[in-house]
């Protein structure tokens, strides 16, 4: 009867390993989400800009914008973005960002 015990438990453990694993349908449903929060964010800010939010690799934020005085203001307040951005998330998901003309 023991010996089932134990093999029922090693069978939890590969099962919750295998699906504990993040795949990458809810990587991109993560990232998705993360780009929403961050237009909500800018939104906020700059309700009238034309701002496209790009992408999200290796927690950085890469964002095309119109011009650089935009980008200026954009970097004075990046701590904070990022910082609502993240607890929104419950983790660190942006640790920069980038501005591209």
């Amino acid at each position: 009867m023991e010996r089932g015990w134990e093999m029922f438990n090693k069978l939890s453990h590969i099962l919750s390993a295998k699906f504990s694993k993040k795949d990458d349908l809810s990587r991109q449903i993560e990232i998705a989400k993360v780009l929403d929060l961050c237009r909500q964010e800018i939104k906020k800010i700059f309700p009238d800009e034309d701002i496209n939010i790009v992408s999200l690799k290796n927690k950085t934020l890469t964002i095309h914008i119109s011009n650089s005085i935009l980008a200026s203001e954009l970097r004075l307040r990046e701590p904070k973005i990022i910082s609502k951005v993240n607890a929104n998330m419950g983790e660190e998901v942006i640790r920069k960002i980038i501005y591209r003309f």
